[in-house]
């Protein structure tokens, strides 16, 4: 890929660079903002976004890389300083814009290197600049461990010093001007004694790069000058002024430069993100024969359903899905969009938008169609998408996909209190933090405000495996968390055991100590090899008949309702549209109008001797 490297001349932006090289892209251009020559600030500017302190020494930069240098002026200021950035033409985001269309419209770029470690604020709005320009931000150093990132700087030998301090424990007369490997016992040490950052993420420090593995020419300092910004007796702030610099030749150069292979366990440029392991053989197949059944076969893929809607504000939507049939005159792209506006009917029926939606579940017939329907989806959310679950399954001939959603809201009708926005991640940059993860989906939401602190690690939480046919970019596993945050100590747990004809059926729960939701796993399990006629119909009812059971255990202060019933189920075994109208009829029968929406999903294998694994939240 072609990128063009944002600069500031510090050293996350040059060792970003040669995180890029060593990925296999190239450094074609470079590209930096500097203050405006009439604000009277020529060397700093206060500025949420750039680093500006040395940017008269950008010039020599380019020259020492021996790469074209586009170059422009912050003009705006911070203005959209919001969590999510949409255009503001007074702020200075729009500089960047401006400069990054320059940059592809002269070098035909298709990426961005970005030096981001730890800041949302930066990285959520240069990928709004490269989602506008249709670039790729590489950032691949966001959330890498700092301590780790500082010493592999310096055993990469990156050549950087100190130009500016602003922490407390950093003293300007001391510390300007030192290298980093001069600096990093002293950055460990302000860091285990007053939390500063090591790689200066919180504003400690900045840096000025004189050389690395990839300059043909290094930046030597001939004189420079401390400019004391702020004289503070504690954490004074004090920068240095190049007065004067040259460069000279260094033996080694980019030409043989020897690029170490990508720091990533897996490679973060295929579309293959993870290589196919050993070929998984599932179990054999199980030969049952059903006793006939009272009830009217019904496709499962044709009928919309909602839960009810909790005290919380959260409602579940099923059963949304794309048929498409290549014979016919149409595409894949107007089944996607038939389907969206289904849902988008569904939701404005219970008061709901898209924009409520914070989980969705997208099951595909063939991972062959994942670019199709992904182009029609990512039109379909705005800038904070809801996370996604995406796999291939066993669904019927002539059934594109299958989707089903979380939604939230709250009923501002009833509920005086004013609540925060969700808070998203949405990281769209490609980096060694999340390589298989970055697409038209959020990695997390958190919805709920939070009323504890501690962050303890979940005791009893509720595991449920299956497996499919295919994963996107050919991932070996696809992980999905819900989680709530309390006191994983007190929270209840429950499990019971039954047995049916020629099958165990077993049941835990685990409720939060905050008693506002809770899980509920169902399992059930062949125990009989015998291929004798077995009841279908009494099965089901047992089934829904321990899951009703599970919701009557919860404590008397729980009033949580189950909001999805997904039965991940195996083919082979089970004729899914049968097993939609059992379960449906006694869910019904059992829990009347706390019915959850109920969600099949035909799996190729279960673990063990396991034949259907339901899984239920309730809120």
């Amino acid at each position: 890929m072609r990128v063009v490297a944002l600069i500031s001349g510090g050293k996350d932006s040059c060792y970003n660079m040669m995180q890029c090289v060593a990925a296999g892209h190239q450094i074609v251009a470079l590209a930096n903002l500097r203050p405006a020559e009439n604000t009277g600030q020529t060397d700093e500017l206060d500025s949420y976004m750039y680093q500006t302190v040395g940017h008269h020494a950008i010039d020599l930069y380019a020259d020492a890389l021996d790469l074209p240098l586009y170059r422009g002026f912050i003009k705006g200021a911070s203005v959209n300083t919001g969590r999510v950035y949409t255009a503001c033409q007074e702020d200075e985001v729009e500089d960047l814009y401006q400069l990054m269309k320059l940059v592809k419209d002269k070098e035909g770029v298709e990426g961005v290197s970005v030096g981001a470690i730890l800041s949302d604020y930066q990285r959520v709005r240069v990928e709004d600049v490269c989602r506008r320009l249709n670039l790729q931000p590489l950032a691949y150093l966001w959330h890498w461990n700092q301590e780790i990132l500082l010493k592999e700087m310096i055993s990469s030998n990156v050549q950087a010093i100190i130009i500016k301090v602003a922490a407390f424990g950093l003293d300007p007369d001391k510390h300007l001007g030192k290298t980093l490997g001069e600096m990093e016992p002293v950055l460990l040490e302000l860091s285990e004694k007053y939390g500063v950052h090591v790689c200066g993420e919180g504003g400690e420090y900045e840096t000025f790069t004189l050389d690395c593995p990839l300059f043909k020419k290094k930046i030597v300092v001939d004189s420079a000058k401390v400019v004391m910004h702020s004289a503070d007796a504690f954490a004074p702030v004090a920068y240095l002024h190049f007065s004067k610099l040259h460069l000279e030749n260094k033996e080694e150069s980019w030409g043989n430069f020897v690029v170490s292979s990508c720091s990533c366990e897996m490679s973060c440029m295929d579309d293959d993100i993870f290589p196919s392991s050993e070929e998984y053989e599932p179990q054999k197949n199980i030969l049952v024969v059903w006793k006939s059944l009272k009830h009217k076969s019904l496709d499962f893929t044709k009928t919309l359903q909602n839960s009810g809607k909790s005290l919380s504000g959260y409602q579940w939507f099923s059963g949304i899905t794309a048929h498409f049939l290549p014979s016919k005159d149409e595409n894949a792209q107007d089944a996607a969009r038939e389907a969206f506006s289904s849902l988008r009917a569904n939701l404005t029926s219970e008061g709901f938008k898209l924009k409520d939606i914070i989980l969705v579940h997208l099951y595909m017939k063939s991972m062959k169609d994942f670019s199709v329907i992904n182009s029609v989806y990512m039109t379909e959310f705005d800038l904070c998408p809801p996370a996604r679950v995406c796999v291939e399954t066993l669904l019927p001939d002539g059934v594109l996909f299958c989707m089903d959603c979380l939604a939230h809201k709250y009923d501002m009708a009833t509920d005086d209190v004013v609540h925060d926005e969700k808070l998203v991640m949405h990281v769209q940059s490609i980096s060694h933090w999340a390589p298989a993860s970055i697409g038209p989906y959020s990695q997390s939401i958190k919805v709920e405000d939070s009323e504890m602190d501690r962050d303890e690690t979940a005791v009893c939480g509720l595991l449920a495996v299956v497996v499919v046919s295919h994963l996107p970019r050919d991932a070996a596993i696809e992980w999905h968390v819900v989680a709530v945050v309390d006191d994983p100590l007190q929270r209840k747990h429950f499990a019971m055991k039954m047995l049916s004809e020629g099958f165990q059926i077993e049941c835990e729960s685990v409720e939060s100590s905050s008693a506002s939701c809770a899980s509920i796993s169902v399992r059930l399990s062949l125990i009989s090899s015998s291929t004798s006629h077995l009841d279908l119909d009494g099965l089901l009812n047992d089934l829904a008949a321990m899951f009703k059971q599970a919701v009557d255990k919860l404590s008397e202060d729980c009033s949580a309702s189950p909001l999805s019933f997904r039965a991940f189920f195996k083919e082979q075994v089970f004729d899914s549209e049968t097993l939609q109208k059992g379960l449906q009829e006694y869910l019904e029968k059992y829990l009347e109008e706390k019915t959850p929406a109920l969600i099949l999903v035909p799996v190729v294998d279960l673990p063990d001797k396991d034949v259907i694994h339901i899984t239920c939240w309730l809120s």
